[in-house]
């Protein structure tokens, strides 16, 4: 590999490391291909100079082993075909056209990869760097596929969350992409006020281009929180329909996952952390205690690299709620990450 300079890189180089800022928060993943939007992240977060990989690593025998270990060639194929006809349901959106029979294709054609349970690692090795509504639908619509599934719901019901997950920011529609860019916590008045009317939007054109209840609902509702102050509404507790609790939870976990100038990638473990603290307040513990509880479960042997350099596995999760792993270094020592929350973990690979 060789050192290069952010300003001297070019789209379809590759990361030879994964990329962190000064405080050890994760940039860029290890083997992004990079694009003209990774760059600009890069440059915006001022980072001067990054690993990439040289003949040696890109040679043929390398590159045949990498693929031949890859986990996620035939879900990112199945990913991508989803995600350009969801690209297409958008576009007839904006153009007035019909997208209720489209939508029910798209849905039958997500449920398999949300009843998947390895499709939430799947994803994280996806970049996610385009302020796309239609990619960002589709991975909403996994994730909620998946915590549905893990709350052992009936099928009819998880092919309705799908459905309204995928169409959960279609109130959206008319956003330019500018404005998508940004994250909802970095808006402040007149913009915060057009970001509200998203839910609403898209109830209206749900209802009007008859979607039948509960989904236009769902979609309404799925920036309520638990404790009120959520919007449009303002409701509470009960009075959120609980399959917009579930993509409220979805949408989070993406929203962490998500690469966009000025907000880093995080990793599932920073998602336990912010979920283990929020599910009273924003979201409901009876979806978010399942899903904390089976992603640590997938998490269970993956490999890390911690803020201090060290490296190790993941080999359980205390039993007291806690929200970070045990890791066991390469020495054969432990480290409870719930005793030492100066030490993050800044990458993992699947286990």
């Amino acid at each position: 590999m060789i050192a290069v300079e952010v300003e001297k890189l070019k789209p379809g180089m590759i990361l030879a490391q994964t990329v962190t800022n000064a405080e050890f928060v994760v940039i860029m993943l290890a083997n992004t291909v990079l694009t003209n939007k990774h760059i600009l992240i890069l440059k915006n977060v001022q980072i001067p100079e990054v690993q990439i990989k040289d003949e040696f690593d890109l040679s043929k025998l390398y590159q045949l082993a990498l693929s031949l270990k890859s986990k996620t060639s035939s879900f990112t194929r199945d990913f991508e075909k989803i995600g350009k006809l969801a690209a297409k349901i958008f576009e007839e959106i904006k153009n007035g056209g019909e997208i209720k029979s489209a939508v029910s294709v798209l849905a039958a054609k997500i449920l398999p990869l949300a009843d998947n349970p390895a499709s939430i690692n799947y994803l994280f090795s996806l970049s996610n760097s385009v302020p796309s509504l239609s990619y960002h639908g589709e991975r909403v619509a996994i994730f909620a596929g998946i915590i549905a599934k893990w709350m052992h719901m009936e099928w009819d019901e998880i092919k309705t969350i799908v459905t309204a997950a995928f169409l959960h920011d279609i109130g959206k529609y008319k956003f330019p992409v500018p404005f998508l860019i940004k994250h909802p916590s970095d808006l402040e008045g007149m913009e915060l006020q057009l970001y509200k009317t998203h839910c609403q939007t898209g109830r209206d054109l749900l209802q009007n281009l008859k979607f039948e209840e509960p989904i236009p609902t769902i979609v309404f509702q799925h920036h309520e929180y638990m404790n009120g102050t959520g919007f449009p509404l303002k409701i509470r507790g009960k009075e959120v329909h609980q399959f917009a609790k579930i993509i409220a939870v979805a949408d989070a976990y993406d929203r962490l996952m998500a690469e966009r100038p000025g907000f880093v990638k995080k990793t599932p473990f920073d998602a336990l952390r912010l979920l283990a603290k929020e599910q009273y307040a924003h979201y409901d513990p009876f979806v978010c205690m399942p899903f904390i509880t089976t992603l640590k479960d997938h998490l269970i042997g993956s490999q890390v690299t911690l803020s201090d350099g060290r490296t190790g596995k993941v080999i359980f999760f205390p039993k007291d709620y806690a929200s970070l792993p045990v890791i066991r270094l390469e020495d054969e020592t432990e480290i409870n990450l719930n005793q030492n929350p100066e030490i993050l973990i800044v990458e993992y690979l699947i286990g």
